[in-house]
């Protein structure tokens, strides 16, 4: 009885734990001055533009294998790292986040791409558009900053204002970087935790219990990196093709 109170204790300060995690995230990238270093540290910087580059090219395989996509939901869209090429590519592209000020960012930089269709200021768990809204929501540098409950219940919200695909990267425990991290680990030597990393087996079994059906998952590079691009669909999709 005692193990078991202990347990539930257990569980109920790490939920609180995550919970507060979660809260503190919001507030950072709602706040103007980390909007704009999130900006010159992912979008501006040489480095930046590497990691963009390589995470586009693997996108751009993704709506390539999804076929005919007219229409994008692009979030969260931060400040216009994948908006601007999304509608290079002739998309109709919509951006959602939840901050303000990376949204501000966004439409005010100088950009060599047409503007989107519109920003939208929005909660990912809490879409403000109709069901099947768009042909695909494109999802990037997001779910790890999240736990597993939280990620289903966006994923759901994406499935819901998708009219068919989904693409979504996620972080993935099949990298140098991970084992590395497990290698410090084990010799006792500091090591940051790399939080909400999944392998496939758990990969699938968070979108199937969203509702979703794994196409295809495309390594953002092999080996060295530890990003997976997933394309995804809605069974009842599937059916109909």
């Amino acid at each position: 009885m005692v193990q078991e109170v202990r347990k539930v204790r257990r569980t109920g300060r790490r939920r609180r734990e995550r919970s507060r995690a979660y809260a503190a995230k919001r507030r950072h990238y709602r706040s103007a001055e980390n909007a704009a270093s999130y900006h010159s540290s992912v979008c501006e910087s040489e480095a930046g533009r590497r990691r963009t580059a390589a995470k586009w090219r693997a996108l751009d395989a993704a709506l390539a294998s999804a076929g005919r996509v007219r229409t994008v939901l692009d979030l969260p869209c931060g400040t216009g790292r994948f908006t601007g090429p999304l509608v290079g590519r002739g998309y109709r592209v919509v951006g959602a986040d939840i901050s303000y000020e990376m949204i501000r960012l966004a439409q005010r930089k100088k950009s060599s791409y047409p503007p989107p269709r519109g920003y939208v200021q929005a909660e990912a768990e809490r879409l403000p558009f109709a069901d099947r809204s768009f042909d695909c929501v494109v999802s990037v540098r997001f779910m790890v900053d999240v736990n597993l409950k939280v990620r289903l219940r966006i994923l759901r919200e994406m499935r819901r204002v998708s009219r068919r695909w989904i693409i979504v990267d996620y972080r993935h425990r099949r990298s140098y970087r991970y084992w590395l991290w497990r290698l410090r680990k084990m010799l006792g030597l500091k090591a940051e935790p790399l939080l909400n990393r999944v392998n496939r087996r758990e990969l699938e079994f968070e979108f199937r219990s969203a509702g979703l059906s794994i196409l295809k998952v495309i390594p953002v590079a092999t080996f060295f990196s530890d990003k997976w691009v997933v394309l995804a669909e809605a069974p009842s999709a599937a059916r109909l093709r």
